[in-house]
């Protein structure tokens, strides 16, 4: 079973299927202090650009259970790499138009079905062909991951769950 958060394992499976695109340009919707992203700059050469999003501090999250996860120093254990760039703000005042096209897109943020839908669809728009979506706390019923990723299934989205994980993904197809 999946720990609160990404177990070495998942971290493995994370990096492995960023990688699997050779990204250029990566976003991960809740950089929280930045380990999975320092993790994916130093494992991945191709990444040029990693954005990382998160709520600055003091910021009040939309499920309770999210409240202590708020880092006081968002993004800070990447913040040397200078590929890095570190946006404040609630994930859901994002559109299309502020952010640039990408490669692949780890969704570990706001885990509340509006805030989930939000960055999956977000990101999907920003997709680039062969890109990938890969998701972190799908099966943990303490969050609302699952039931947003489900119905994303229903309407036709490619998503895979790796089982015994936490994690799920999606690949983009389009050539």
């Amino acid at each position: 079973m999946a720990t609160e958060y990404l177990n070495p394992r998942e971290t493995t499976i994370v990096v492995n299927l960023v990688a699997s695109v050779a990204p250029k340009v990566v976003f991960e919707f809740g950089v929280n202090l930045g380990k999975t992203a320092r993790t994916l700059l130093r494992s991945i050469p191709s990444i040029k650009l990693y954005v990382g999003i998160d709520i600055p501090f003091g910021r009040a999250t939309r499920l309770d259970c999210q409240r202590r996860e708020v880092p006081h120093a968002a993004g800070m254990y990447a913040a040397s790499d200078r590929r890095f760039h570190l946006l404040f703000g609630e994930s859901t005042s994002f559109g299309p138009e502020d952010l640039e096209p990408l490669d692949a897109a780890f969704i570990d943020g706001d885990h509340s079905a509006v805030g989930v839908t939000h960055d999956s669809r977000l990101s999907r728009a920003l997709l680039r062909p062969n890109g990938v979506i890969v998701w972190h706390d799908y099966g943990n019923p303490a969050v609302e991951v699952t039931a947003a990723l489900d119905k994303l299934i229903a309407e036709g989205w490619p998503i895979k769950h790796i089982p015994d994980t936490w994690v799920a993904y999606m690949r983009d197809s389009r050539q």
